[in-house]
């Protein structure tokens, strides 16, 4: 029997929240450079994951501008009222984890690739430190927290080198970030530097989109990849997370939960298809005009606020080595419904 999650009713302060992102990006608009407006977030980020973080800094600073329309886009089609696929992944987190979120993510936390602060904002946390590489996204999660009355702290920095942290933390959230990395060399660092932060007992959560794993044995890979890391894995909060409260749209990631239980083991194993070498962006540039043009137009009238996680077990015993699409994740809902369309949910 699968078990459905429900996001909870009159949430005021989430509401808050949203109004005060929105009001920012509202404010924000007369601020972007006019011949940066028409640019996109999925094409953003397309450039963004198609960089190493070096170039990726480089293209955002050196563009002067740019940055505020990255940070306009996440608030405007990341967001959108919880709507947006980076608001809709928290949500799915927090009706998933429901009394135990709060257990699971004791103060202090470290958000890794806080971006405008959604991690904070969407799972009501207090007094979090976050670090982003891109200045305006830091800025824009000020303004959102002068608004709300909230007080966290950001800084800038790289995942990819020694985090500049002296303090160690209960919690080390990474939300929907890992997938950018494309060199084992820098996921293995994020898992080296994530083990080097947490205390003991503490807990790493981890969210991926839709896309950026391509198997259930993939994911698999991961998992025993972080544990090399003096992780264990929570088993029953570790999986494909997915909608259920709509046969028009399908939403879908994966979420990583581990608390930390010792050092790293010196006969960590890292399989050779280790990383997430298969979430590319297009090989052309009129592919890639093409996927921004469709994701800007799309309509999104879902709102999703039933979920259900599907454990990585249970998920390779009915896909075995199946690709994850959108057909396959269907199929993990146990209804699949024949009346789901095709405009699902993707991630970004």
């Amino acid at each position: 029997m699968t078990s459905i999650y429900t996001i909870p009713d009159n949430e005021s302060d989430l509401q808050v929240w949203y109004e005060a992102a929105s009001d920012v990006a509202d404010d924000m608009s007369e601020l972007v450079p006019p011949y940066y407006r028409s640019r996109t977030f999925a094409g953003m980020l397309g450039d963004i994951k198609a960089l190493s973080s070096r170039k990726a800094l480089s293209l955002i600073s050196r563009k002067k501008g740019l940055g505020l329309q990255y940070a306009r886009e996440y608030l405007v089609t990341g967001i959108d009222d919880g709507l947006g696929y980076q608001a809709c992944t928290l949500n799915a987190l927090r009706a998933i984890c429901g009394d135990r979120l709060r257990g699971l993510t004791r103060a202090p936390v470290l958000d890794v690739g806080c971006a405008i602060g959604v991690t904070a904002g969407i799972l009501g946390l207090e007094n979090i430190w976050g670090f982003d590489l891109f200045i305006d996204l830091l800025k824009t999660a000020q303004r959102i927290d002068t608004r709300t009355g909230h007080r966290h702290s950001y800084a800038v920095a790289d995942m990819t080198r020694p985090w500049p942290f002296a303090q160690q933390y209960n919690t080390v959230f990474c939300g929907l970030v890992c997938h950018h990395l494309k060199r084992q060399e820098d996921i293995l660092t994020f898992f080296r530097e994530a083990a080097g932060a947490l205390l003991p007992g503490g807990n790493l959560m981890v969210t991926l989109p839709s896309g950026s794993l391509d198997t259930a044995p993939h994911c698999g890979n991961i998992i025993t990849a972080i544990e090399g890391f003096g992780f264990e894995v929570i088993p029953e909060l570790t999986g494909i997370m997915m909608s259920m409260d709509s046969t028009h749209s399908l939403y879908w990631s994966f979420l990583l939960v581990f608390e930390k239980t010792g050092d790293r083991s010196p006969n960590t194993f890292i399989a050779p298809d280790f990383g997430f070498h298969m979430y590319r962006t297009p090989v052309s540039r009129s592919e890639k005009g093409d996927k921004a043009r469709i994701t800007a137009t799309a309509t999104r009238k879902t709102k999703h606020v039933q979920f259900t996680l599907v454990d990585m077990v249970s998920a390779y015993e009915i896909l075995r080595d199946r690709m994850l699409v959108y057909d396959t994740v269907n199929e993990l809902s146990g209804h699949n419904s024949p009346g789901r369309d095709s405009t699902a949910t993707t991630g970004l």
